[in-house]
């Protein structure tokens, strides 16, 4: 049974890992390598990376509340200030993908799921 169980997660994974390929019609991949520079060259020059920071958990002060496991006795820290998390981001790369891919297709590569 545990093997079953095993099996089907790996099935599940797998499932979500597809691959994808350019292709064009008429022209071969040594092709695609000088294509796919270019367009990479010209979205660049049009969204160059511009870092951003966002906030994945706002400031907040506060207590905790910890209680015991049957929930019959809860008990509260003392007040505490808990800093923002932040993360940075590039705030051009979809504008930057979107632009490559777009360059790509204008030039008659087509984006293709490979199984």
């Amino acid at each position: 049974m545990k093997s079953v169980l095993l099996g089907v997660a790996a099935a599940l994974l797998l499932a979500g890992c597809a691959t994808y390929q350019w292709r064009h019609a008429t022209r071969y991949d040594a092709n695609f390598d000088e294509d796919s520079f270019q367009c990479k060259k010209e979205a660049a020059q049009a969204f160059p990376p511009l870092a951003g920071e966002r906030v994945t958990r706002p400031p907040r002060f506060g207590p905790s509340w910890f209680c015991s496991p049957v929930g019959t006795r809860c008990s509260r820290t003392l007040p505490y200030w808990q800093d923002a998390e932040t993360e940075s981001y590039d705030i051009n790369e979809r504008a930057r993908d979107d632009l490559y891919r777009s360059c790509l297709q204008a030039r008659g590569w087509i984006r293709y799921r490979v199984d």
